[in-house]
């Protein structure tokens, strides 16, 4: 995959941009409104869907470039697993001013989708275990259920174990 280019400096809405991708490919999907959260556990109480369906997407920087990584709300990232999918020596986590800067969203709103902004995906292989998965689309105050099927479709993520 090309490295990591930002659109031009143009302000971009994640919810739209999400919404308009899911209905372009006719996919199903459920939009509930809610108090703002900002962790995977927040998110939990609100979907009714296990801590083990929440899409956590987190925003990392490598030696030289930012990717997504994805994994289930109850995982951690193995960073040893990362680096070597990645092929990276070094990986942090993304400050505030990148992500709002790369993914134009706040802290605990980062979301799974990262094709949209030309931004490499990986995600987590025991996150498409169930059936059905949650996220925040760009925001904190609403959330997206629809099928992992279906998430893959739309967002084309590299599949990777990552996680712990």
């Amino acid at each position: 995959m090309k490295p990591f280019q930002e659109k031009k400096r143009k302000e971009i809405n994640p919810f739209n941009e999400i919404i308009s991708m899911l209905n372009a490919n006719h996919v199903e999907y459920q939009t509930i409104e809610h108090e703002p959260v900002y962790t995977s556990a927040q998110a939990e109480s609100i979907t009714g869907l296990a801590l083990s369906q929440g899409a956590k997407a987190l925003l990392l920087k490598t030696d030289a470039d930012f990717v997504l990584v994805v994994l289930p709300g109850d995982r951690h990232i193995d960073f040893g697993k990362l680096k070597q999918a990645l092929l990276a020596k070094k990986v942090r986590f993304a400050g505030e001013k990148e992500v709002k800067e790369i993914m134009h969203c706040g802290l605990g709103a980062c979301y799974p989708i990262g094709s949209f902004l030309n931004l490499r995906t990986l995600a987590d292989p025991s996150l498409i275990e169930h059936e059905t998965i949650a996220f925040n689309p760009g925001v904190n105050d609403k959330s997206i259920i629809l099928k992992s099927k279906d998430y893959v479709k739309v967002a084309s993520p590299e599949i990777a174990r990552i996680s712990k």
